[in-house]
């Protein structure tokens, strides 16, 4: 009988501990270098390479409205402790989509997480991944 409530007792402690490690955070993602009036932020989470090349399919994603604003806040609650890549864009038309002009060159603002703009192309998610743990935190994103 003993050996049972000790054996419980390890088991409970042992998932109570498991738990605390495995908690979900809270990221705030800091969007400035906004220059238009208004429209929409279009910012997507993606957990691997091949969703964040497409750009599409991200784990999280959010459409925020600006009104105005240069810098914009945006919390995303309970991500798993994991590496990510972030990729923003402005929608400053609404229509749900970057647009270029007629060599492939974005006509919106756009960043991505560590703020990597390289001249000639979008970061690659190598270049944009970052680590998030257990710890709430943010992120800074620079549009350009």
């Amino acid at each position: 009988m003993l050996h049972t409530k000790l054996f419980l007792l390890i088991v409970l402690s042992t998932t109570a501990f498991a738990g605390c490690l495995a908690q979900n955070s809270k990221q705030t993602i800091v969007v400035s270098n906004i220059k238009s009036k208004k429209g929409q932020l279009m910012i997507g989470l993606y957990n691997n390479e091949t969703s964040y090349n497409e750009k599409k399919n991200p784990i999280f994603k959010k459409k925020v409205a600006i009104d105005r604003q240069s810098q914009v806040s945006v919390v995303f609650d309970n991500i798993p402790s994991g590496k990510y890549a972030i990729s923003v864009y402005l929608d400053e038309n609404e229509n749900n989509e970057m647009d270029t002009n007629f060599l492939g060159i974005p006509k919106e603002q756009y960043g991505f997480s560590n703020n990597v703009l390289p001249a000639t192309r979008a970061a690659n998610f190598n270049e944009a991944v970052f680590e998030i743990t257990n710890k709430s935190e943010e992120i800074p994103i620079r549009l350009k």
